[in-house]
């Protein structure tokens, strides 16, 4: 009996372990699958980062602006879209390359429009 219960809890502890063996880390992916996993999370979190301050910036502008940069926003997604797929293929790098560049842009609409007046230029830009 008391091998029985040796040997289970062995088997269940070499289990439970598995688990961590298998663990990767997105600082340091190893194949091709970790680096599609993992930029496929950044997409997801850069999509919600995206969606935010797309509202944020949004909040500061006044009616005739928020159209043109709701405007020049699905211009850049469908431009995004377009140069970031091919058939059934999305390459999530480009996807993430283009939407941290847009955050980026979103951030400096939002900011500049608080502090000094909104630049038209700057509205409308789709890159």
């Amino acid at each position: 009996m008391l091998k029985k219960t040796l040997l289970v809890t062995g088997l269940l502890a070499q289990f439970s372990l598995a688990p961590a063996v298998f663990a990767m880390s997105c600082s340091n992916p190893i194949t091709a699958y970790d680096n599609t996993y993992c930029a496929s999370l950044k997409m997801t979190q850069l999509d919600k980062e995206i969606n935010d301050q797309y509202g944020k910036t949004i909040k500061v502008l006044k009616v005739d602006q928020k159209q043109a940069v709701k405007k020049t926003q699905i211009q850049w997604i469908r431009a995004r879209d377009k140069e970031c797929s091919d058939g059934g293929t999305v390459a999530l790098n480009c996807v993430n390359d283009k939407m941290e560049r847009r955050i980026s842009l979103l951030k400096s609409i939002e900011r500049e429009c608080k502090n000094s007046g909104c630049d038209k230029a700057l509205l409308s830009r789709v890159d």
